[in-house]
């Protein structure tokens, strides 16, 4: 110790170097570690039966899309019953129609209509 705080030596420095690689690796693995086990609680809640958790996030729409999402969603109740109109909601329907365009983007990569769509928008500007 006397010599790392009078100065030391470069491979006391080198030591000290190497002893702080090793601490940050472990502390590294522990919230590596936490993480997993954190996975793992949520997927056996899932599977126990709850629902899928929600969360909030914004993202702009054309103006255009807003008014189009608005009459969807007007169009949809009056497809429904009518105890079950108050489920349906504009979150419901852009939840929805994501899994479709992503499932479909998953099965068909760049030949789906979402990267064809976003490629001549992107060429227009």
């Amino acid at each position: 110790m006397d010599d790392l705080l009078n100065g030391g030596t470069e491979a006391d420095y080198n030591e000290i170097a190497e002893l702080n690689k090793l601490i940050h690796q472990e502390i590294l693995k522990a919230k590596s570690a936490r993480a997993k086990n954190s996975t793992a609680d949520t997927t056996k809640k899932k599977k126990a039966g709850r629902k899928d958790s929600k969360r909030k996030t914004t993202h702009y729409l054309s103006e255009e899309i807003f008014a189009d999402l608005d009459e969807a969603r007007e169009k949809i109740n009056t497809l429904m019953q009518k105890k079950l109109k108050s489920r349906v909601s504009k979150s419901k329907i852009v939840d929805h129609a994501l899994k479709m365009i992503l499932k479909d983007f998953e099965e068909k990569g760049k030949e789906s209509p979402i990267i064809q769509e976003m490629l001549k928008d992107i060429f227009k500007e």
